[in-house]
């Protein structure tokens, strides 16, 4: 089991969430009654939920448990145009590397499969054939022997083929006649495929098979409609669990695209699931850990307002202002965003001057959002939008969603906003914590120095509301302190304008033409 050599799901960005939802998948589909066929089932999950990861992770997971579990690529087997060819070359690829000794049993029981395969004719063109071939003969075939498979499999369509001289009650025996000869080798493959992994898992009380298909809605249509065909007629086999990965309206209308735009291609695929799995969306967070941005070995601080030592506070501090933005920001388009952005902050500007780091990401996402929203009376105008709410967001159809970061709670602490002593958790929210750092820098510039700038209540007692902002070193006491580290810089070493940041931002304007 080759792909079992780290544990499953080890440094995954949900931490043990993912891990804990495949275990509860696997126990769901462990208690499914598969006796007597197949369970298949659709695991649904729209573009950067990081389904190929899920299903990879979760396919170490079964094989720990001592499964049989294969996981294939439907996109890279597309040009095949030979869905059966492909999971049984992946299956006996799998059960071969289960059993240590390859005897005469082993190498009989492989041939039946293939054999099997064979008879069934035009179930398996000869580029198909070709595959199961190599996978028998190993790499050393040569074409001849791989191109006499092919025709041997011909041969067995052909041996019958009707003949032109045949009347209307002879061509209605024939197609009978090879009908019953289709259904008689559909099951003997069955057959020989049960007795193949039973071989493989001899002594092991695991009986059921995971085969995981994944990227079927990247595929052509009609292959991906002929890979929902083959598992669901040909690979009806007792105990074999399918796992079919994919973003499932995209699939919808991949299916359209062959059947017609009014076809009710949810109803069609109905037919070929048990059951609808779904692996929710990653937050913002999440998402920019799983896809490595800002990742390098050599990351450099930055001289920012809060600090930023690392990838992931530096993705901590985009995902705060993603979620004030959410409503108009797919992660699709969240990616896209970030390229741009590791462009601004590697200017020299920015390696060089202190700046509002939260500020600063506001204005690249603001400025790629909302500049063709409507226009107001400057271009920086449109671009604060993802910083801050304005009564002008309902007209230009902005939903905006500043949320509360952490609270202070209680414990009996004064609240200096009010004159009498509270002890109520206070929320602190997003648009405060970036007003307040903006501010913060704007101090730097006054001549006044910092001693009597305040970032708000602080008190050992704060509660993040979502764990990973706590790597953004964002509490009152860890803000003021690197304020009084930074107060060092001459004056015209700091970026405190928007307007200035907005003038780097443009330096580095690239297109963004991704869907929303």
């Amino acid at each position: 089991m080759s792909d079992t050599v780290t544990k499953a799901f080890t440094d995954c960005a949900t931490k043990n969430k993912r891990k804990e939802l495949a275990e509860r998948f696997t126990q769901y589909l462990k208690s499914r009654n598969t006796k007597d066929n197949a369970y298949v089932v659709n695991l649904n999950g729209a573009w950067g939920t990081g389904k190929t990861y899920f299903v990879t992770e979760w396919k170490k997971l079964v094989e720990k448990q001592g499964h049989i579990a294969i996981k294939i690529d439907a996109w890279e087997s597309d040009y095949l145009n030979d869905p059966l060819a492909t999971i049984i070359a992946e299956l006996l690829e799998q059960i071969k590397s289960n059993i240590k000794n390859h005897d005469a049993r082993f190498r009989n029981a492989e041939r039946n499969v293939a054999s099997a395969i064979f008879n069934m004719g035009k179930s398996v063109l000869p580029i198909g054939s070709k595959v199961v071939g190599r996978h028998l003969f190993g790499e050393a075939a040569t074409n001849e022997i791989l191109d006499l498979i092919a025709a041997a499999t011909g041969s067995v369509t052909n041996h019958s083929a009707v003949k032109g001289d045949l009347n209307m009650g002879d061509l209605g025996l024939e197609v009978a006649s090879q009908h019953k000869r289709h259904k008689q080798f559909t099951q003997d493959f069955k057959k020989q495929a049960r007795e193949l992994v039973d071989f493989a898992l001899e002594g092991n009380p695991n009986k059921q098979v995971f085969i995981f298909i994944d990227e079927l809605d990247r595929c052509r249509p009609t292959y991906a409609i002929e890979m929902l065909e083959t598992v669901k007629h040909l690979f009806d086999i007792p105990d074999f669990i399918f796992v079919l990965s994919t973003d499932t309206n995209q699939l919808q209308h991949s299916i359209k695209a062959v059947y017609g735009h009014d076809f009710d291609s949810h109803e069609y695929l109905s037919r070929f699931f048990e059951q609808r799995l779904t692996l929710t969306e990653l937050n913002y967070f999440e998402f920019l850990t799983a896809e490595k941005i800002f990742e390098k070995e050599d990351f450099e601080p930055l001289p920012t307002l809060p600090a930023v030592n690392s990838a992931e506070e530096l993705r901590a501090a985009v995902a705060l202002i993603c979620e004030q933005n959410k409503y108009h920001l797919s992660l699709r388009r969240v990616k896209q965003i970030c390229v741009q952005l590791e462009m601004v902050l590697d200017s020299i500007e920015l390696k060089e001057n202190t700046y509002p780091i939260l500020t600063l990401i506001g204005l690249v996402i603001g400025n790629t959002l909302y500049s063709g929203k409507l226009k107001l009376e400057s271009v920086l105008a449109n671009a604060q939008l993802a910083l801050k709410h304005r009564p002008i967001d309902k007209k230009a159809d902005i939903s905006f969603n500043s949320f509360p970061v952490y609270t202070l709670q209680g414990n009996g602490y004064t609240l200096h906003d009010y004159k009498s002593t509270s002890t109520q958790p206070k929320a602190i929210n997003s648009e405060e914590i970036i007003e307040n750092c903006f501010k913060g820098v704007q101090q730097l510039t006054s001549g006044q120095g910092v001693s009597t700038f305040s970032f708000g209540d602080d008190n050992k007692h704060i509660k993040f509301q979502q764990d990973y902002f706590k790597s953004l070193k964002i509490k009152p006491s860890e803000l003021y302190d690197r304020l009084v580290s930074l107060q060092q810089k001459e004056a015209d070493g700091i970026i405190s304008h928007e307007e200035q940041l907005l003038r780097i931002i443009d330096g580095f304007n690239i297109s963004l033409e991704v869907e929303t």
